[in-house]
């Protein structure tokens, strides 16, 4: 489904979730295209290797754990805001194609935080625990609820 991409810019501002957050700077319409990824600021990186590398607490933290490893920022010096968005249960943005373009769930106010549901990241893995498994019975209720 091609969606009107939103004029809004993503920054960086303190978040009353955690730390930093991602914030809209303008209105964005439910259904609108938000970016929030530069599609060149992503690597993948195995398992074994990521927990041998010195910044294994950086990929840990800011990754997203999925089958065999990390979806990770290639550079940590130069990562998009999209790596700063917080958790939420009840999102204001949400992916339908395997969390790499968002779009608004919801109409969206200038200087609102984004928020997406870390545990839609990835089906086998909890990515709001970090590295724990989700059981199988967890899952299925997660695909019913999308």
């Amino acid at each position: 489904m091609k969606r009107k991409a939103s004029k809004a810019f993503v920054h960086l501002g303190a978040s009353s979730i955690h730390g930093l957050g991602c914030f809209a700077d303008i209105d964005i319409k439910k259904g609108e295209a938000v970016k929030v990824w530069d599609g060149k600021d992503s690597r993948f990186i195995p398992l074994a290797r990521a927990h041998a590398s010195p910044q294994v607490q950086l990929i840990k933290r800011f990754g997203i754990r999925s089958g065999g490893g990390y979806w990770a920022p290639l550079d940590f010096l130069r990562i998009s805001t999209g790596w700063y968005m917080n958790h939420d249960a009840d999102p204001n943005i949400g992916s339908d194609d395997g969390d790499v373009t968002y779009y608004a769930l919801r109409d969206i106010k200038a200087g609102e935080e984004l928020t997406m549901d870390y545990r839609l990241m990835d089906e086998r893995h909890d990515n709001l625990s970090r590295d724990e498994e989700v059981p199988a019975t967890s899952r299925k209720k997660a695909r019913r609820r999308r």
